[in-house]
């Protein structure tokens, strides 16, 4: 089905200059107030995911703000791989890796199912301390890489654990793309990838979900990308990776916008239990349901995603769709189209000609 997002918290630690909401220091992100998703709660959308045979390839724990700073997320983390086992390719956690501390991950590690791959993905954009201050708003960068290090040196024994870094390419942080990559690249190969697979991503910053200023960070990427020499390749158990494609965007002028494949493949959860269509959607307009008083099922497959899918195939962006460039990196599914016309037809909501 996709991917699956779950906000453990939009709280966060970093004033990410790429991120607005902490970069700004919103009072709210999503227009309620920030907090922390309660344990009952997470076990209650878990076993509805069971209850409903729901399936995806990765079930990510973050979306607007950072995971380390639940309590709790040791045990989110351990109750996702057993209680969904095979219903979820991995069990991913997307954080700056501040808290992340030997203490915790080694519990994460003791709490993990060993059947069910863990990925943890660290955005850290940087190799010195005063990018890294400058692109993350606060210091960090030596905290990181020890818990990184740690990590890596202790993630054998207990299935499957993928480790991925991330570099978002922008422009206070472009000049050290290359000496990113040979720093975790020659600590990677110091560590037998018995544990798993170790990654280095080079991410293109979105800008406003593909608005006006996209294709200039589409160009500085490409351009930093070529003069550091640097492109996708595979050696043993490490791995680098670019974004070698780019969704449609609105300076795409002269191209048709198709469906954006969020809306059949990303669901996210936002931390008080609501189901909502977008992860762009940082004002929870797209809004389904509460997954505290519904299945997940019966709202993602209901009228309202239906008819938001319907308006996609026909060509019709509207509210928060409109203003959205094409942030989603998905393709659309085989037989998406025809199965959402059919659902349609099966709850008695008109369909619009294209």
């Amino acid at each position: 089905m996709g991917v699956l997002q779950v906000e453990p918290t939009d709280r966060c630690n970093l004033a990410c200059t790429m991120c607005a909401p902490h970069a700004e220091s919103w009072p709210t992100v999503h227009g309620i107030p920030k907090g922390l998703m309660p344990l009952a709660l997470y076990e209650r959308v878990l076993a509805g995911l069971v209850a409903g045979d729901c399936h995806f390839d990765h079930l990510i724990l973050q979306w607007l703000g950072d995971p380390s700073l639940h309590p709790d997320l040791e045990r989110m983390v351990g109750l996702a791989g057993h209680t969904l086992g095979a219903r979820v390719g991995h069990v991913r956690v997307d954080s700056n890796a501040i808290l992340l501390t030997e203490t915790r991950l080694d519990r994460m590690l003791r709490e993990k199912a060993p059947a069910v791959p863990l990925l943890l993905v660290f955005t850290l954009d940087a190799a010195t301390a005063a990018t890294y201050r400058r692109v993350k708003g606060r210091e960090g960068l030596e905290k990181v890489r020890r818990h990184v290090r740690h990590l890596l040196r202790n993630r054998a024994g207990v299935g499957r654990v993928d480790v991925q870094l991330q570099f978002v390419v922008q422009p206070g942080n472009a000049h050290e793309a290359a000496a990113f990559l040979a720093y975790w690249s020659a600590l990677a190969t110091c560590h037998d990838s018995e544990g798993g697979h170790v990654e280095v991503m080079f991410k293109r910053l979105s800008v406003g979900g593909g608005a006006a200023g996209q294709a200039a960070a589409d160009a500085l990427y490409d351009t930093t990308l070529h003069e550091a020499g640097i492109t996708a390749h595979t050696e043993g158990g490490f791995s680098v990776s670019i974004w070698q494609e780019r969704p449609w965007q609105a300076d795409d002028a002269h191209k048709a916008r198709g469906p954006c494949p969020g809306a059949w493949l990303t669901p996210v959860v936002r931390h008080d239990g609501e189901l909502l269509m977008c992860c762009a959607d940082l004002g929870s307009e797209l809004r389904l349901g509460s997954l505290a008083e519904h299945d997940f099922r019966t709202l993602w497959e209901g009228e309202v995603a239906t008819r938001l899918r319907l308006q996609h195939l026909a060509g019709r962006f509207e509210g928060v769709c409109a203003s959205c460039g094409g942030v989603n990196w998905y393709r659309m599914p085989p037989g998406a189209a025809a199965a959402t016309r059919e659902r349609a037809r099966a709850l008695g909501v008109p369909i619009p000609l294209e």
